[in-house]
């Protein structure tokens, strides 16, 4: 599988570089010159991906998505993840969900992310019938004028 980072017509011959075992490959092809790289962008994609909540040392939730769990969480630790856990650091995670595709995890945290904490809260600790009537009370608030 090749994809095109560059395009050009050429009338005499034309190379393609396409994504081998080592990497990069040149492939003839009429009239066209391609300069192509292996597909970083759906590299992740085809991983297998965790979600992840962490509790964090001031008792706040930390949502974030990874392709090495593990390794993601001795970067918490460590402190070398991110400026939020460097500033609190993690006590414990505290659930995970596999996906098959680290796209997924991303679109899983963001909408995990959009939730409310008791929401989060009932979620992490597998209280399913305290999630579905969190769930159910938000859509049946009404504002008030």
């Amino acid at each position: 599988m090749w994809v095109p980072l560059f395009a050009y017509s050429w009338p005499s011959a034309s190379i393609y570089l396409s994504q081998a075992s080592n990497g990069l490959e040149p492939v003839e092809r009429p009239f066209r010159v391609f300069f192509s790289l292996p597909n970083l962008c759906t590299y992740k994609e085809t991983m297998t991906a965790w979600l992840y909540i962490l509790r964090l040392k001031s008792g706040g939730l930390y949502i974030g998505a990874t392709t090495d769990l593990d390794q993601r969480y001795k970067d918490h630790c460590s402190g070398n993840a991110c400026r939020t856990t460097k500033l609190d650091p993690p006590v414990a995670l505290i659930y995970s969900e596999e996906f098959k595709t680290f796209r997924e995890a991303r679109q899983r945290e963001a909408q995990i992310k959009r939730w409310t904490r008791a929401k989060k809260e009932a979620l992490a600790s597998g209280d399913i019938v305290k999630l579905k009537k969190i769930a159910k009370s938000q859509k049946t608030k009404v504002s008030l004028p």
